[in-house]
Parts: structure tokens; C-alpha cells; sequence
């Protein structure tokens, strides 16, 4: 790991310092994630989105390299740029007077900067910008594998899913920047932050009394493990070590610990939940619902509930190889590489049993592809 002094945190001031950031973008999403990402320049190599001319670029560099970003947009609501208050449910907080509002987006780190601070380094500047500029809700979107970290910052999962530019899921997501009591029980790092300023408490009671479900709806780290477990049994109507593959063989105290490194996630039916192409390192476990695996137009496989899927990318981080489809609502357990890499970290024979599940779990489908390409070969020999 870096020493302090290789890392800075700065405010892009220049051109050249955004044009930096916009090539950042460019590397990391569409060069290293394959997406199709709107107003993605690829002759200039630069993601130049239009409403990086309105907003406040903090960036931090690695070793004089350009590592991480991210922007903030600060002012009135009705000031936010039109694709955010479509997408995210800022409409539902005009019931404020004039409220100053913030908008945290774009995030990107650079994969081969080994260094776990980052992330957090730079939405910790973010939050100090947003609450300079007295914004009393700071809105972001996060994929899968953004979820668990955001809610440890405070943000909360508020309003439906929806599918971006490059066909992935991401959910919205709104922090009360003067919520203390929220911070100090998720253990955020902006805590020591927030404790220095001035909040307006009357915008966190509002927010507590209108949206009680994003209040109440605690993340798995929150919750003890009985609670946890018990979430999960309700949800799988089994017990869930005996129910989903993954966890087979092991103890209930090991798999509720492996399980409560995950996120849990809802999505609409029709909704893409992984689009072919792209590159992500999420595994998911069907918790309700069923999802459809599908290579264009044609329908490769069906899933219901207590079954997995995208292990491949769980392990190597591949481009999926199809799209998956929610064909009803459903509910997703969400394992990514970081929670394989701490558990590996803290229980490693507990990670050395799930590796091992995984591999029985692929050549079982291994060997379901090879008995339908054999039967398929050999009705077209019979033809």
C-alpha cells in the first residue's frame, strides 16, 4: 500500500485536469468494463458528458498519476440536470421549500492502483464539497458492487432500479448529509466531518417521516445474525445453507458471516440485470423471482428462485457472455470479488469451500451444455 504523500486530493481547476478525468473515464468504463457509455468520445478517447461544464471535478492522483474521480453538481433541485431528476426520485423531495441539493456521480477508480483507500478518499472530499455548498441531500446511483460500500458511507437505497446506457442496473440512492444518528450507526467515515458543521435538522426529520421504508430497510451489515438469516429463510422458504448451491456444506454461523458480506437488491419485472458485453465481477443469488438468460433474441435458460448465476464473471471478472432478464420481480443477493477477497482475508476454509462449490456448480453446467450439444448434433446427423 501507498504512503500518505503519494496520494493528493484535489479540485480539477483546468481543462487539461478534466480532459485528464474525462480519459479516465474512458479507461476504466469503456476500455476496461466494455459499456457503451453515453457521450463516450472514442476517437478522442474521453467520456465528455455535457454537465461536466456545470460541476465541481475532485480527483485524486497515485503517484503523480491520475487514480480516481468523481463529480458533484450543488444548487436547487429544479437545477439538476434533467437525466438525474428523470432517473432518480428527486421530484418526490419538492415538498421541501427550495431545497439545495447535490448530486454525487461518475465515480471511477483505476483498477491497477492497488490501493483500498481510494474510494473512500474521494467520496469523503465529496461529501466536504456537498455540505460547503449546504446541500441537504446528496443523490447518487450505484451498480451492484457500489451498494454495501455507499450504505457504510450512509447513503440509503430510495426508488426503483433502473437500466443505464450500457444495459446495467443501477440503483438510486439519497444521503442525508446532516443524519448523524444514521452515520454513527453504520460507522461512516464522514462522521468526523459532519460533527464540525452546521445541519439542518429539520430536513432530516422530514426526510425520516416521508420515506419510512428507506428508513426502516436495513443493509445486511446492519442487521445482527439472526435477523440476517432469518431475512434470508423468509425470502428463499428454506433454510438457506441447505437451499442455494453455493453454501452447501457449510455451518450456519460460516455461511450467515460469508452472506452478510453481500447486498440485497430489488429489481422490476423486465428489467435487464446483466447485459452481454459487459464486464463485471458480480455473482447473484436468486433470493424471489425468476430471470430469464438470453443471447439476443433467443432464450438460452431459465432461473427461479435459490439459483445463481454469472459465477464465471464472479471468478475472472469476463465480459458476460448474455443478458439476464427479470421475468417477474425479484430479489437479488449480490456477491462480488471483494467479498470473496475478504473472505479469503478473515475465513479463508470457508472461502476455500465455496471456491469449491462454484467449480462442482460449473461442471454441472458444463456438463448440461455438452449433453445438449450432443443431442442436438446427433438429431441433425439423424436428419
Amino acid at each position: 500500500m501507498s504512503s500518505p504523500s503519494e496520494l493528493q486530493v484535489l479540485i480539477a481547476r483546468t481543462a487539461e485536469e478534466v480532459r485528464a478525468i474525462q480519459e479516465l473515464r474512458y479507461r476504466v468504463l469503456v476500455e476496461g468494463m466494455g459499456r457503451n457509455v453515453a457521450f463516450a468520445d472514442r476517437q478522442a478517447k474521453r467520456v465528455d458528458d455535457p454537465s461536466d461544464r456545470g460541476a465541481l471535478h475532485i480527483y485524486l492522483t497515485h503517484s503523480g498519476r491520475t487514480a480516481a474521480a468523481v463529480r458533484v453538481i450543488a444548487g436547487p433541485l429544479a437545477d439538476m440536470p434533467a437525466l438525474a431528476r428523470e432517473r432518480l426520485p428527486m421530484g418526490e423531495f419538492s415538498g421541501l421549500v427550495d431545497p439545495t441539493v447535490s448530486l454525487t456521480e461518475h465515480l471511477v477508480v483505476d483498477p491497477e492502483v492497488p490501493d483500498s483507500r481510494l474510494t473512500r478518499l474521494l467520496m469523503s472530499a465529496a461529501y466536504k464539497i456537498a455540505t460547503a455548498k449546504k446541500s441537504v441531500f446528496d443523490f447518487t446511483h450505484a451498480t451492484a458492487s457500489e451498494i454495501a460500500l455507499l450504505e457504510r458511507l450512509g447513503y440509503r437505497r430510495l426508488g426503483a432500479s433502473f437500466e443505464d446506457e450500457s444495459g446495467g442496473m443501477r440503483t438510486p440512492m439519497v444521503l442525508p448529509t446532516g443524519d448523524l444518528g444514521h452515520m454513527a450507526q453504520v460507522k461512516s467515515p464522514f462522521q468526523s466531518i459532519a460533527r464540525t458543521l452546521d445541519h439542518d435538522a429539520e430536513a432530516v426529520s422530514w426526510f425520516r417521516r416521508t420515506f419510512p421504508e428507506a428508513v426502516d430497510n436495513a443493509h445486511p451489515a446492519a442487521m445482527d445474525e439472526e435477523a440476517f438469516w432469518s431475512m434470508l429463510t423468509r425470502k428463499l422458504n428454506q433454510v438457506p445453507h441447505h437451499g442455494v448451491p453455493l453454501l452447501v456444506g457449510l455451518e450456519y454461523r460460516d455461511a450467515c458471516s460469508f452472506l452478510k458480506l453481500a447486498t440485497v437488491v430489488g429489481c422490476v419485472e423486465d428489467q435487464k440485470i446483466v447485459a452481454k458485453g459487459d464486464v463485471g465481477n458480480e455473482l447473484y443469488v436468486l433470493l424471489s423471482g425468476a430471470v430469464d438468460v438470453r443471447d439476443g433474441t433467443r432464450r438460452v435458460a431459465s432461473f427461479g428462485r435459490g439459483a445463481i448465476f454469472g459465477e464465471m464473471a464472479y471468478l475472472n471478472a469476463a465480459p458476460r457472455t448474455a443478458d439476464v432478464i427479470a421475468t417477474e420481480p425479484s430479489e437479488l443477493l449480490i456477491l462480488t470479488q471483494d467479498t470473496m477477497q475478504k473472505a479469503m482475508d478473515k475465513m479463508p476454509a470457508v472461502a476455500a469451500r465455496i471456491l469449491h462449490n462454484l467449480s462442482l456448480i460449473l461442471v454441472e453446467r458444463l456438463h448440461e451444455t455438452t449433453t445438449r450439444y450432443v443431442k442436438s448434433s446427433n438429431q441433425q446427423a439423424a436428419a
